[in-house]
């Protein structure tokens, strides 16, 4: 009856610790995954802040929308990196602005 007993303890010690082993890689792959998100939002933050935008093309979205001048200069920054050529860049700015 004892080895019985001990069998079965050997057994839900494995259990728990394979549990356990699982727990620990889960949690360490959502921290690698968040670590790879923030690069890619750094970067891409980096890259707009270094896009030069019009006082004009500023003008005209605080004249469109009750927005601060340091949104519509961060806004503009923003789009600029991903418009596309050929389209407005204040266009995508008011879009962005207004959808959000």
């Amino acid at each position: 009856m004892a080895s019985e007993e001990e069998a079965q303890a050997k057994q839900l010690d494995s259990v728990t610790d394979n549990f356990e082993e699982q727990m620990v890689d889960e949690d360490r792959a959502k921290l690698a995954l968040s670590s790879m998100g923030a690069g890619k939002e750094d970067s891409a933050l980096a890259e707009a802040d270094q896009v030069a935008v019009s006082k004009e093309d500023v003008d005209l979205i605080l004249s469109e929308l009750e927005v601060t001048e340091e949104l519509a200069k961060r806004t503009l920054r923003e789009v600029a990196v991903d418009v596309k050529e050929g389209d407005s860049l204040v266009v995508a700015a008011l879009r962005k602005l207004v959808s959000t």
